[in-house]
């Protein structure tokens, strides 16, 4: 009986181990399949992030080379190479690179040995935002501008820079229109010049004003560039159609527009960084750049025209009317010219006897004497000499009989103070950075357009950033939605 018992019992036991270990092995193999599908699914969507950032970093070393070994810009032309950018050409390329990533057969040399255990494949990628160059007025190529220049300069040249502006707007350079007071003055002398005049009872004379300012009148007449370019038959004859460019196609809205936020606009520092970058990478007169379809680049930045001996001309006048504002202010304050002036203009007017004219004359006089002295300072600058924002008496080389005939030939080589850069430097500091990076991208579209294989290059289709979107498919029955955004 016993024996039975036993064989019962023991019966009975393995029963219940048969129960619980089939009861045990279900769920130990649902864990460890619901582990598996886990890794499965996390290995997937890591590997999916990683071919994600992978296809975005292909897509920006795509970079335009020229851009960046002429201007240090990292950018990518949508264009490819094409006649038209497009943010379709960027899509097609971002899905061959995360399609091809996502296929393991070119990277296995026995790939019937190896079984996809994700099976990942892109259902559908597309761009939700890029940034181009031309964006909000220019300020994205701006920003990357700056930051290019900021690596390589100092906070020196911003003091240096602030320094003389603070003498141009604190005496006011830039503001004071000598030419327009000169002509004011001349059309006042003139209304004596002819008319008759009773000095005695019975005697009438006819009143002819000798006109310090009519040698003045001629010479403007004539054109600035004879007076102050060594060689003007010399000078560049480039003429462009602005209409090609990017500023002429914003103009007629044919441009392309990118969706990133608009970004602020440069701070104080990062303006003058900005300046710098357009001194650095384009030409100008007496130092042209190569390759550079206008010889005088940043004189097209400062004034826009159509060709390079216009913007020179333009530029030199600019260029006069600092010099006229700060020679006046120097005549003005130097007491011995200020007598010489004043001698001068009682004889002129006592010799119509006119001594009301006086006054006239000696401003006539002063404005006549500047602006001769303004033609001497320019030539200097063109020529590759240096001038003084406020001139000294070492400083001045016309005497007041001089403005009674044409300048003379000569310049100083060397002297002290600000050269021809430096004061280009001032004129851009008061422009606008818009204006300035729209006429600046023109001279990169038409000098990059001069490079094999660029002749349709366009700064709107320049990308800077992007913002993606791709929809991943597994075929063991999940999908992943990722979004990244990533620029230079």
């Amino acid at each position: 009986m016993k024996n039975g018992k036993k064989g019962q019992d023991a019966r009975g036991l393995g029963g219940y181990l048969t129960v619980y270990m089939a009861l045990t092995l279900t769920v130990m193999i649902s864990l460890c399949l619901v582990l598996i599908q886990g890794g499965r699914r996390h290995t997937a969507a890591f590997e999916a992030e990683c071919v994600m950032d992978i296809g975005l970093d292909s897509v920006l070393a795509e970079y335009h080379r020229v851009l960046l070994e002429r201007y240090g810009l990292l950018m990518v032309d949508t264009s490819y190479g094409t006649d038209y950018p497009s943010y379709y050409n960027t899509e097609r390329h971002l899905s061959e690179y995360l399609s091809r990533n996502f296929r393991y057969e070119d990277c296995l040399s026995l790939p019937f040995l190896y079984r996809d255990l994700l099976g990942l494949e892109l259902e559908d990628v597309q761009l939700l935002k890029v940034s181009l160059a031309t964006d909000h007025e220019g300020r994205v190529f701006q920003r990357r501008a700056a930051e290019c220049m900021r690596s390589r300069l100092g906070l020196e040249l911003v003091d240096r820079l602030l320094g003389w502006m603070e003498i141009v707007e604190g005496y006011g350079l830039l503001e004071e229109d000598v030419e327009e007071q000169l002509d004011r003055v001349s059309e006042e002398l003139r209304q004596y010049d002819g008319m008759e005049r009773q000095i005695g009872e019975e005697e009438w004379i006819k009143v002819e004003i000798s006109d310090p300012t009519e040698t003045v009148r001629t010479l403007r007449k004539e054109g600035i560039l004879k007076w102050v370019v060594e060689d003007v038959g010399n000078l560049s004859e480039t003429v462009i159609d602005p209409g090609q460019y990017i500023s002429g196609r914003i103009a007629k809205g044919e441009v392309n527009h990118g969706n990133f936020p608009i970004q602020e606009e440069l701070d104080p520092a990062e303006n003058i960084f900005l300046l710098e970058y357009f001194l650095d990478f384009a030409g100008r007169y007496g130092n042209p750049r190569e390759g550079s379809l206008l010889q005088y680049q940043v004189e097209y930045l400062l004034c826009g025209s159509s060709g390079d001996r216009e913007n020179l001309r333009r530029t030199a006048n600019l260029l006069c009317g600092i010099r006229q504002a700060a020679n006046v202010i120097y005549l003005l304050g130097d007491a011995a010219k200020r007598g010489e002036v004043e001698m001068a203009a009682a004889v002129l007017s006592g010799a119509v006897a006119l001594p009301e004219l006086q006054p006239v004359f000696e401003t006539a006089l002063i404005l006549a004497w500047a602006y001769l002295e303004s033609l001497y300072d320019v030539r200097t600058l063109l020529a590759g000499g240096r001038v003084e924002l406020l001139k000294t008496d070492a400083g001045w080389h016309y005497s007041l009989a001089n403005i009674w005939s044409p300048p003379a030939d000569g310049r100083e080589e060397k002297g002290e103070g600000l050269c021809y850069e430096d004061y280009l430097r001032i004129l851009l500091y008061v422009q606008s950075p818009d204006v300035l990076a729209m006429r600046f991208m023109d001279l990169m579209e038409m000098d990059i357009r001069l490079t094999p294989g660029n002749s349709h290059f366009r700064m709107d289709g320049c990308m800077d950033s992007l913002e993606a979107e791709a929809v991943i498919y597994s075929g063991y029955g999940f999908s992943f939605t990722i979004k990244r955004e990533k620029g230079y």
